[in-house]
């Protein structure tokens, strides 16, 4: 059975689901599943050993997040298959993060998800190891820059030990924004970690200015600045070598030639 078959054969639905396919996701398959006016999510994905991802521990962290209050309500999750409520709203974007009114809810989700301990069954995420495992797995001729410097960089960074759950994936377009209500989604990465690296995160992927930064450093509360500094390149280093090695299991598809070169714009930057 194809994996529209095996959704609409759930026994969730109250009629017969329609299934509409979503563009964006670079390592699964997603849907939008109409059913009798509701809608739904789902999505459809294997483990991928390279990126860190398990799919056990993705359905995990999603309903950690949503018993949180961060996340949409899961409603299935097997196998390679997981359906979630269909989060409203709309993606933020690469320049909405810094708005003043969305920074406090930023910060509050940010809170609401680190007020989750870490938890026994899951994996660690950091990404330094990230970017080192990534590093070992790419040729020099795929490097847009030496391996040296590369490797240099990371040897400087620390790997921080696990304090709670972390998302690991903080891009514009997994929050999602409702109103006066904001929503994590994509959980593929989340695991085990250091709050401080998700701040970096959003103050990286967001391209946060010094200002942007540090009212939401304020709003956040206390920080360790060189762990933050040193998680900001951490994660743009691991940013960039995850598009070169997506682009060796799945090749330069959708909108990943152009987000590839914006980070490696970014890793130009930060590197010595």
């Amino acid at each position: 059975m194809s994996p529209e078959e095996r959704i609409a054969a759930l026994p969730l639905w109250r009629g017969r689901p329609a299934l509409e396919p979503v563009a964006a996701g670079r390592t699964n398959r997603n849907f939008i599943v109409r059913d009798e006016g509701r809608r739904h999510f789902a999505r459809v994905g294997a483990d991928i050993p390279i990126h860190g991802i398990s799919r056990a521990a993705e359905r995990r962290c999603a309903m950690l997040a949503a018993r949180a209050g961060i996340a949409p309500e899961v409603v299935f999750a097997e196998g390679d298959v997981m359906i979630t409520a269909f989060a409203e709203g709309e993606a933020l974007s690469l320049t909405s993060g810094g708005a003043p009114d969305l920074l406090p809810r930023i910060a509050e989700l940010l809170r609401r998800l680190h007020s989750i301990p870490a938890q026994e069954d899951l994996p660690a995420f950091c990404p330094v190891a990230a970017a080192q495992r990534y590093l070992a797995r790419l040729s020099d001729a795929e490097l847009p820059v030496p391996r040296r410097q590369i490797a240099a960089c990371l040897a400087l960074l620390p790997k921080l030990p696990a304090q709670c759950l972390v998302h690991g994936d903080l891009i514009p377009e997994n929050l999602i924004r409702n109103g006066e209500r904001l929503l994590l989604v994509d959980w593929e990465y989340a695991g085990n970690g250091a709050a401080v690296t998700d701040v970096a995160m959003v103050i990286s992927n967001f391209n946060l200015d010094h200002a942007a930064a540090q009212a939401l450093l304020r709003l956040c509360g206390p920080v360790n600045h060189g762990a933050l500094e040193a998680m900001r390149v951490a994660a743009i280093v691991r940013e960039a070598l995850w598009c070169l090695a997506q682009a060796q299991i799945g090749g330069m598809a959708g909108d990943l030639p152009e987000y590839t070169d914006l980070c490696l714009e970014r890793l130009q930057r930060v590197l010595p």
